[in-house]
């Protein structure tokens, strides 16, 4: 994930959603991967030697004998996973310890602990790391629960957690993407019906001199920029997003989303590198931005109670031409370790632990809303506004490209909004530049 995880005090959501074609997940009639075979044999030769705590239900994989657990997840998730681990011990006889390493920092730590014996048996990822822990062949596939997930998942977090070999590897937990906050008190859900309404309401509540402003984004993130090129028929690779030789971001599409992109500058008077997350946070956090692009991860923080003015959330209007901008969206999910002893055990506790009943408990504890199709209409969570304007926004989102020449693209991307805000660049130009700057990124790196 490209945002500082440190803000995410809330995450996530579940439903739908779009994009990223290409699934599978049956792992039965894919072309396995050494992990993949490694896991198949690993689970039918454990199933044979049944637990002598543990009582699974008769739809569960049956654990190892003897298996203890050791969880990696970030300090934020402590409480949950202990929690959730002292209700599976008590349920299958299996101990389950919590260690504080971060998504960020799980997949090189299991490269170099799990070789060792010394990793976890299971961890959190982000969904643009999957690739390389394939690659790394470093975890193994969700091959027992596979037709559960893709069966009570969001078809993104499902295709999301679905390397390129064609296999479903991880157990989503929830996904992240953005939309537009407002203040209540300033803005009125009509002024964000359309993006001329957004344009209109600007014009009339902008005062530079006094830092006040409508609408404010991080201007030098492709990750919220990609939105209107996406959106506009745009893409990063072609084949969805697997094939890096077709790159879409100078096409007709890209360009017309961008130009669109472009036109906001005559609401948003300031140079793209005075929008950062801090400025814009503090503004809308002091009243003085009414119209706020943030993600998920704010939940916890744009609140009345710490804010003192009621806070709405809306999905994003569709473009003048009648298109929906299309978001980024991450997904973090659970990945058993391929070095794991207890690889049985460990699958077992990632679909325990990405239950629905696991789900709404999670939600109550952190206020994270697991990937889970249908829990929008759940009593704990039905009733959240800005909840249900995620759920849909989910309904229109993409996910990040997972591929490894995907670093091309945060880096070539990066030049083109100085150049097309600041400086008024042709955005055509300014694109076939880019392109071409990650087609050479892309050789360098073979």
């Amino acid at each position: 994930m490209k945002l500082n995880k440190s803000l995410i005090l809330v995450s996530a959501l579940s439903l739908m959603a779009a994009s990223l074609a290409a699934c599978s997940g049956n792992n039965e009639g894919g072309n396995a991967s050494p992990s993949a075979s490694a896991s198949s044999s690993s689970a039918t030769a454990s199933s044979s030697a049944p637990s002598e705590s543990a009582s699974p239900e008769a739809t569960d994989i049956e654990p190892e004998a003897g298996a203890k657990l050791v969880v990696w997840a970030a300090q934020e998730q402590k409480d949950f996973l202990e929690t959730m681990g002292k209700e599976f011990e008590a349920k299958y006889g299996i101990k389950v310890e919590f260690q504080k390493v971060g998504s960020a920092d799980a997949l090189n730590k299991i490269v170099k602990d799990g070789p060792a014996g010394v990793g976890a048996d299971l961890f959190m990822l982000a969904h643009d790391q999957l690739n390389r822990a394939v690659q790394a062949g470093v975890i193994l596939p969700n091959d027992f629960y596979a037709e559960d997930t893709q069966a009570n998942f969001a078809k993104t977090a499902v295709d999301a957690v679905t390397a390129t070999d064609g296999i479903l590897y991880g157990y989503p937990r929830n996904i992240e993407t953005y939309l537009l906050f407002y203040n209540k008190n300033l803005a009125k859900p009509e002024d964000l019906a359309s993006w001329d309404a957004i344009k209109t309401f600007s014009k009339a509540y902008n005062v530079p001199a006094e830092k006040k402003f409508g609408i404010m984004w991080k201007l030098d993130d492709s990750y919220f920029n990609y939105a209107f090129m996406g959106g506009n028929g745009g893409y990063v690779f072609g084949k969805n997003n697997t094939d890096p030789g077709d790159i879409g971001l100078n096409n007709e599409g890209s360009v017309e989303g961008l130009k669109f992109m472009q036109s906001m500058k005559e609401v948003m008077p300031f140079k793209v590198a005075d929008a950062t997350p801090d400025v814009k946070t503090d503004l809308f956090q002091k009243g003085k931005l009414a119209i706020d692009m943030d993600g998920i991860w704010q939940l916890g923080s744009f609140t009345k109670e710490k804010l003192g003015f009621d806070v709405g959330a809306v999905p994003l209007p569709p473009m003048p031409n009648g298109k929906s901008p299309k978001p980024f969206a991450g997904v973090q999910a659970y990945f058993v370790s391929q070095f794991s002893q207890y690889p049985n055990a460990a699958k077992l506790f990632a679909h325990f632990v990405s239950s629905q009943d696991a789900a709404i408990k999670m939600y109550q504890m952190s206020g994270v809303v697991s990937a889970r199709n249908g829990l929008d209409q759940d009593p704990a969570l039905k009733d959240n506004e800005l909840v249900a304007a995620f759920v849909e926004q989910f309904k229109n989102v993409e996910a990040m490209p997972s591929i490894a020449e995907t670093a091309s693209f945060w880096t070539a991307m990066g030049a083109v909004y100085p150049q097309i805000w600041d400086n008024n660049a042709d955005v055509k130009a300014t694109l076939d530049k880019a392109v071409s700057d990650m087609k050479t990124l892309i050789q360098q790196a073979k």
